[in-house]
């Protein structure tokens, strides 16, 4: 956001450091707090750049404070949702999306019913971080983890994502290690062989959500496109490459995918493989009549999986009250796009 800002007024490189260390790390919440710059600098500097480009719409907060959701709106109009989530060992994570909307149409993601509006742009992505980077650091905190698994396919807007993620583990800029970053991808084969290519060696989560072919298609569409049999490859190379475990999602949706032969099969798929099995009790969704697991059902699958020594854990739920929990992110007043077939991408 700078870059052109400096070479316009010729600025020498230590007024952007100045710049990066107040706006980023300091986590300034105007320019006109950007005291180790003239006022004249800084007059120009208003005029010629926006502080953001997402306008906080509304927020969203749990009733048991440990969730916070905020709705954006974009200079088109459009709006997308990100979710902070409060953990109780310190870390403070945001979820950020990537996309107005999703393509992808996974059947039980609120999102998917959207439709697809759009990419968002490396500094939109940012925006969503340093809001909530802002409000932590005024109580002595920070942002500890981003994942990207708000709104949107995030290998479908690979280098907007992959710009977000040089600003945030620019020592200059917010410093975080890659450690601290996990992109969730629905299964786009090439894209995420790609990313791996350029050198991402952040954490990645496979939305996973069936243990064979047949099912996966009809949950997720993008199955058709690229099968589970190449997907496990491409994760498998992955793995050889970095010896990081992938973290593989599984909703548990009630008399469709939670039966016992479907961990019988979800063990044989994972058997022998560095992963660890996150298990998402559904939330429920306006446009779908699908059901949450029990929790018997639920304990029953992560039993049969632990029984043959596959990690899983049950993730909790957080901010399904304000429609902030996985899955649930939608905003419904935005009709301003429809969806775009799968296919064309």
């Amino acid at each position: 956001m700078i870059q052109e800002f400096a070479k316009k007024h010729n600025l020498p490189k230590y007024r952007i450091d100045q710049f990066n260390q107040q706006f980023f790390q300091q986590a300034i919440e105007s320019f006109d707090e950007l005291s180790n710059w003239g006022k004249d600098l800084r007059d120009s500097l208003k005029e010629e750049v926006e502080f953001m480009v997402l306008e906080q719409d509304r927020v969203f907060e749990s009733e048991n404070k440990d969730t916070v959701k905020v709705l954006f709106k974009r200079k088109d109009g459009q709006r997308i949702e990100t979710v902070l989530m409060r953990h109780h060992n310190n870390r403070n994570t945001v979820c950020v999306s990537c996309m107005v909307g999703c393509p992808v149409n996974c059947s039980f993601c609120a999102t998917g019913k959207m439709g697809f509006g759009g990419n968002l742009s490396a500094r939109e992505i940012v925006d969503q971080v340093m809001f909530f980077q802002r409000r932590l650091v005024k109580q002595g905190k920070k942002v500890t983890n981003v994942v990207y698994m708000g709104m949107g396919e995030p290998m479908l807007n690979l280098p907007e994502v992959q710009k977000s993620l040089e600003i945030f583990t620019d020592p200059s800029k917010l410093g975080m290690s890659s450690r601290r970053f996990t992109i969730s991808t629905s299964g786009y084969i090439p894209q995420f062989r790609q990313l791996i290519k350029d050198g991402y060696r952040g954490k990645v989560a496979i939305s996973l959500h069936a243990p064979n072919q047949e099912l996966r298609e009809e949950l997720m569409p993008v199955a058709k496109l690229h099968p589970l049999g190449k997907l496990m490859k491409a994760l498998d190379e992955y793995v050889e490459l970095t010896n990081k475990r992938i973290t593989y999602e599984y909703v548990m949706i009630s008399d469709v995918n939670d039966q016992p032969k479907h961990a019988k099969q979800l063990a044989a798929l994972l058997s022998g493989r560095l992963a660890h099995v996150n298990l998402i009790p559904f939330n429920p969704i306006k446009e779908e009549v699908y059901e949450r697991s029990s929790g018997n059902s639920i304990q029953r699958f992560k039993r049969s999986l632990e029984n043959v020594g596959i990690p899983v854990t049950i993730r909790a739920t957080m901010g399904d009250d304000v429609d902030a929990a996985c899955g649930q992110l939608a905003d419904r007043e935005n009709k301003h796009h429809t969806g775009i077939k799968i296919g064309n991408l």
